[in-house]
């Protein structure tokens, strides 16, 4: 494979700031000389991710991942080395250097096909949009607009169209412009029916879907004709289209959203239109699907505070539930609103107007507790003794489970007045609920914290110093080198060490180039965890301190697997070996003695040292 020229890659990143790429993709904020925010590359609710400027490197310290905007790049959209140099090159306006030739990779040919289907759908967004505004065919589609009160303005907006009931007519006008009948059946436009290709959408009001970068990657195709199934169809999973990663109409109102650091979750298309209409700019909606972690994602991107507002009947009542437990999870604050006699907020708004709707999303805004705790009462049995007291249960569990002692104080007097229990019984049963909780959420917290990572031992930490002094001081790196260090802590380190070495002697890359280079990935996430961190500024008698500290490290090691060896060579009756290994424990004692007395020389010499100074 060439190799570009390092002059070539240095000005590319001296040209691209790697925070404008990344927060394309990460809300980050400023913390001291860096930038964090949650990494794309895990889920996670607490910030690990985070950003150089001066380093113009990235680094998770949750996963690992971590690079230059070159490796961000390649591992956010799943290019290779080239193909990322590529993209970015384009973006600063560069040129590859003349005879570089990219090499054919399946990335390349699948990033070829992407943009293929993203212009197909493209072209037919605008023939949908221009058959429902030009034609006679789009007649009926612009009356069923009318009749739902959807204004022209607004079909222009979210560039609504019209399919034709006609078997074939999106595939000829897409054919005369180059496009085979495979292509269109892979961008989810046609399929086959009985071995002839037919357009996928007849006879529909066309809602196109739009990507987070604002591109057409697939439609929502509402039947205009009563008794119809599927009232909506929508295109098929693609290489573009996957209706679990995206939101409708989120790329038109991600600006918005930013802005109020709030966003409203509609169930439907026309909920989200006329929800625009009555001037609510920061809706969006799943895709006929519901909320997954991805599209909560999406939004946590953008804002902390989301408010659903689903169709009010059983099924809508449901997928609340559901995106309530999805938003929580992601860390994400939620409001839910429940329109009076299951109205969806289409219709809500088309009865009733804008002002009473704006009424219902300020005034009847519930949190998830009063939200749960009222989907528990219409559910109950409330006239039989059995049933109250079993609601009862329920909205005790539900208080200890997530409800502030202030909330609890006030459902208890409530169910008190409510059901005539003394207030002392209420809560006398509450205690004995919340002692069971929070035994669970002991053996829960014991479990985690099972798992929780230890502190980096002292002779790891030396091993990391080292490390990053080689990769930024010169002065160091020739002094570790008259030490003629071999050896470090870890074999990951001392892997990195001798590339580190090699690097140093023979190459004229910049640090980023060789951590981008670094083939394994543990050894790059090791380097990138050391350069984004905070340095130490060289000492030489720090680097004493720490070689000592990784010699004693690897004697004691030594010594162990030595001792173990002894009696494994005796358990055998091998003797001879026995002895022979036993020379070889002596001698590794003798050296951990004089280690530690030089230590010990060391420290009582730097505190004279200390003393005179005083």
């Amino acid at each position: 494979m060439q190799k570009l020229p390092n002059e070539f890659l240095e000005e590319l990143r001296q040209r691209i700031d790697i925070v404008d790429i990344i927060s394309e993709h990460v809300e980050l904020r400023k913390t001291g000389h860096s930038f964090t925010g949650l990494c794309p590359f895990h889920n996670e609710r607490t910030p690990s991710f985070s950003v150089s400027p001066d380093r113009q490197m990235f680094h998770c310290f949750g996963c690992g991942a971590g690079g230059t905007v070159i490796r961000f790049v390649m591992e956010h959209d799943g290019l290779s080395f080239m193909e990322a140099v590529e993209v970015l090159a384009t973006r600063a306006g560069m040129s590859l250097p003349a005879g570089f030739v990219v090499e054919p990779t399946i990335n390349q040919q699948k990033t070829q096909i992407r943009e293929r289907l993203l212009q197909a759908n493209e072209l037919a967004a605008k023939y949908y949009t221009h058959i429902l505004m030009n034609s006679d065919a789009g007649v009926q589609a612009l009356k069923y607009l009318n009749e739902r009160m959807i204004q022209r303005t607004t079909a222009v907006e979210f560039q609504l169209g019209y399919s034709p009931n006609q078997a074939n007519m999106l595939m000829r006008f897409l054919s005369r412009r180059g496009y085979s009948p495979e292509e269109l059946e892979l961008a989810g436009l046609i399929v086959r029916v009985g071995g002839e290709w037919i357009d996928r959408f007849r006879h529909r009001l066309m809602i196109p879907i739009f990507d987070i970068r604002g591109q057409v990657v697939g439609f929502g195709g509402r039947a205009l004709e009563p008794g119809v199934k599927p009232k909506y169809l929508n295109t098929p999973e693609t290489l573009i289209f996957h209706k679990g990663h995206l939101l409708f109409q989120h790329g038109k109102v991600r600006k918005q959203i930013r802005s109020k650091r709030h966003a409203y979750l509609f169930e439907g298309y026309m909920d989200v239109m006329a929800a625009w209409q009555a001037g609510i700019d920061t809706g969006v909606a799943s895709l006929g699907t519901s909320l997954t972690p991805e599209q909560a994602r999406l939004l946590k991107r953008d804002c902390h505070l989301v408010t659903v507002v689903y169709d009010g009947d059983a099924a809508g009542i449901s997928a609340a539930k559901r995106a309530v437990e999805v938003f929580e999870t992601e860390g994400l604050e939620v409001r839910i609103v429940q329109l009076p006699d299951g109205r969806d907020p289409d219709e809500f708004i088309r009865e009733f107007g804008t002002k009473a709707f704006h009424h219902q999303l300020q005034v009847n805004a519930l949190t998830p507790l009063q939200f749960l705790t009222h989907s528990l009462r219409t559910t109950a049995d409330l006239l039989s003794s059995a049933g109250r007291q079993q609601y009862m249960r329920h909205v005790m569990q539900l208080l200890a489970a997530r409800a502030s002692p202030i909330e609890k104080e006030a459902e208890l007097r409530n169910l008190s007045q409510e059901f005539n229990f003394s207030l002392d019984s209420l809560k006398e049963e509450m205690r004995i609920i919340e002692k069971k909780t929070h035994r669970q959420h002991r053996r829960i917290e014991n479990k985690e914290t099972l798992q929780v990572k230890p502190l980096e031992k002292g002779f790891i930490e030396a091993g990391q110093r080292i490390l990053q002094w080689m990769m930024l001081d010169n002065d160091a790196f020739a002094e570790i080198e008259s030490h003629a260090v071999d050896e470090l802590a870890t074999p990951e380190q001392t892997a990195l060490l001798a590339l580190l070495y090699h690097w140093r002697l023979t190459s004229e890359t910049s640090i980023e180039t060789f951590v981008d280079e670094l083939e394994e990935e543990d050894l790059r996430k090791l380097a990138s965890a050391l350069l984004i961190d905070n340095s130490v500024p060289f000492d030489k008698r720090i680097l004493e301190d720490y070689l000592r500290t990784i010699r004693s490290h690897i004697l004691e090691r030594s010594y162990k697997e030595a001792i173990a060896e002894i009696v494994q060579a005796q358990l055998a009756g091998n003797s001879a070996l026995a002895l022979e290994i036993k020379s070889r424990v002596d001698a590794l004692m003798r050296e951990m003695e004089a280690l530690k007395s030089t230590r010990f020389s060391v420290a009582v010499k730097g505190g004279d040292e200390e003393a005179r100074m005083r």
